[in-house]
């Protein structure tokens, strides 16, 4: 089924941060999908997330830099006049590059204080910077949706047994800092919504891993 005979978001500006990622790229075809002008942001060379039609652009673009934030905002709204949708999608995943030394890296007991601040930097205040520079915007309009990628792990702890192999040993830990920052996205989405919903503006907390969303309007 075409996704525009269920609705359509034709003349919608949709900003995607992260969109070079698994998840990411799904974000952005389905926007496009649905009609929206889709801006595809990511830290990394946007030539990796390859094309996917007309009605995308793409942008580097580094969620912790406010400055550079502001930049792109400027650029969309000089060519396209508006945002409508943003999705907080970047964040940081914990990859060991050291296989062996995972299990024992990612232990709580030894996680690096420089892992545990930088995922705090992109996962939470990444998605603070945007919503305060995009989101403003859709605020000001009267409309628009900030829809924050979130975990079950935000809301539950992290089974550690998944990640025991066939051989019974621990290939490593899901680390500390993933379900705590997680967990600080979904409350952050509460306050949006309970701050910004008599504006007309919807803050949405999405879980990929269950496939599920959750409205709040107003809280």
């Amino acid at each position: 089924m075409d996704v525009k005979t269920l609705f359509t978001l034709d003349k919608k500006v949709a900003i995607v941060t992260g969109a070079n990622g698994l998840i990411g790229r799904r974000h952005v075809e389905a926007l496009s999908e649905a009609g929206a002008t889709v801006i595809a942001c990511d830290i990394q060379a946007t030539s990796a997330i390859g094309s996917i039609d007309q009605n995308v652009h793409y942008f580097r673009l580094d969620v912790t830099d406010k400055a550079n934030l502001e930049m792109v905002r400027d650029e969309i709204l000089k060519n396209w006049g508006r945002i409508d949708i943003l999705v907080n999608n970047a964040a940081v995943n914990d990859m060991f590059e050291n296989p062996e030394l995972a299990a024992t890296q990612s232990m709580f007991e030894n996680y690096p204080l420089e892992m545990w601040d930088r995922s705090w930097k992109v996962n939470v205040t990444g998605v603070f910077l945007c919503s305060q520079v995009f989101g403003s915007v859709m605020a000001e309009q009267g409309g628009g949706s900030v829809i924050n990628v979130a975990s079950t792990y935000g809301m539950v702890g992290p089974d550690q047994s998944i990640y025991i192999n066939p051989a019974g040993e621990q290939v490593f830990y899901k680390s500390v800092a993933y379900p705590a920052t997680k967990g600080a996205v979904i409350n952050f989405t509460r306050f949006l919504a309970s701050y910004w919903g008599k504006k007309g503006s919807e803050s949405i907390p999405c879980l990929p891993e269950v496939w599920r969303m959750v409205r709040i309007t107003g809280l």
